[in-house]
C-alpha cells in the first residue's frame, strides 16, 4: 500500500457522497475488504482496487489522500477531452440474490413469527459528475455462484453468503459494505420450521443509509404454510426502522411484477 495521509480510520461515518480532486491528486477508500484507489488527471480518471478477506479489522472505514496508485494492481484510465472534478461513491445492492447459509440453524415454531436482520455485501457504484458518467461497478467483497431452486431445471443463479441471523437491531455490527434486511418470517404450519438457509431478493430492494454509516435495506416479508411452499411473498412499502425517504440511496435494481418473485422462492426453506 502506498503512503497515505495519518488519517484515523472511522468505523461510523458515511462513505456515499461527492468529492472533488485536483489534477494530479490521488485519494484512497477502505469499505471493509474493499481497497479502491482512484486518481484525476487533466484528461482522464484512474482506478483501480483490490478485495481482501473479510475481517474484524476491515469493518472499518477509511478515506485519505494518498500519494500514487499501487504499481501491482491493474488500473482503470478513463479517457475525457477535460476530466470531470467531481467523483461520487453509492452503494447499490447485488445483480442477483443472495443466498444466505446461516451460520446457525434457527426454528420457528407452529404459529409464530420472528424477525431477522441478515447482511448482504454491497456494490460500490463509481460515478463522475459534470457530465454524469458511471464508470463501473465494484462488488466490496467477491462472493461464489450458487444454484438456487427445486431442480436444475428450475431455479435462478444466485450468490452465496454466510451470515448470522440476528434477532436484535442492537447485535447487528457496524459494517461499511454490507446492508441489512429485516426479515420477517411467519410460521403458519402446523410443523416446527427450521432455517438453514434462504434467498434475499437484493435487487428488488433499495439501498439506505444512516449517518453512523450502516446500510439498510427494504424490510421483506415470507410467510410458509407448510409443504415448503412460499404462499405470501411481500417487500414492505415502509422504509426500515430508523431510516427515512431522505436517506434513501438508490433505488431497487427491478421492480416486482406480480407473482413474478413466487417462483424463485418455492424452495427457500430447508429442514
Amino acid at each position: 500500500m502506498p503512503s497515505t495521509n495519518q488519517v484515523k480510520p472511522a468505523a461510523h461515518q458515511p462513505w456515499w457522497h461527492k468529492m472533488s480532486l485536483a489534477t494530479d491528486q490521488c485519494w484512497f477508500f477502505s469499505i471493509g475488504p474493499l481497497q479502491l484507489y482512484l486518481r484525476r488527471l487533466s484528461n482522464e480518471w484512474q482506478c483501480c482496487f483490490e478485495q481482501q478477506k473479510e475481517t474484524e479489522e476491515r469493518y472499518l472505514m477509511q478515506s485519505n489522500s494518498t500519494q500514487c496508485l499501487p504499481p501491482d494492481l491493474s488500473t482503470q484510465r478513463y479517457i475525457f477531452n477535460k476530466s470531470p472534478e467531481q467523483v461520487s461513491l453509492t452503494p447499490l445492492l447485488l445483480d442477483r440474490p443472495v443466498v444466505i447459509k446461516t451460520r446457525q440453524p434457527v426454528s420457528i415454531p407452529p404459529g409464530e413469527q420472528a424477525l431477522f436482520y441478515i447482511s448482504s455485501p454491497v456494490c460500490v457504484k463509481l460515478s463522475l459528475h459534470q457530465p454524469d458518467c458511471v464508470l463501473q461497478e465494484i462488488p466490496t467483497q467477491r462472493l461464489s455462484d450458487t444454484w438456487f431452486g427445486p431442480s436444475t431445471q428450475q431455479g435462478e443463479l444466485c450468490y452465496a453468503a454466510k451470515t448470522h441471523a440476528r434477532h436484535s437491531r442492537a447485535e447487528v455490527p457496524l459494517r461499511p459494505h454490507r446492508a441489512v434486511t429485516p426479515v420477517t418470517i411467519e410460521n403458519k404450519s402446523d410443523q416446527l420450521l427450521t432455517i438453514n438457509k434462504l434467498s434475499i431478493p437484493v435487487p428488488f430492494l433499495a439501498v439506505y443509509g444512516l449517518a453512523d454509516g450502516t446500510l439498510w435495506t427494504d424490510p421483506i416479508s415470507l410467510q410458509h404454510d407448510g409443504n415448503h411452499a412460499l404462499t405470501r411473498f411481500k417487500i414492505s412499502k415502509q422504509a426500515p426502522e430508523g431510516c427515512t425517504a431522505a436517506d434513501l440511496l438508490s433505488q431497487p435494481r427491478l421492480q416486482v411484477e406480480k407473482h413474478g418473485l413466487i417462483r424463485a422462492f418455492t424452495d427457500i426453506f430447508s429442514d
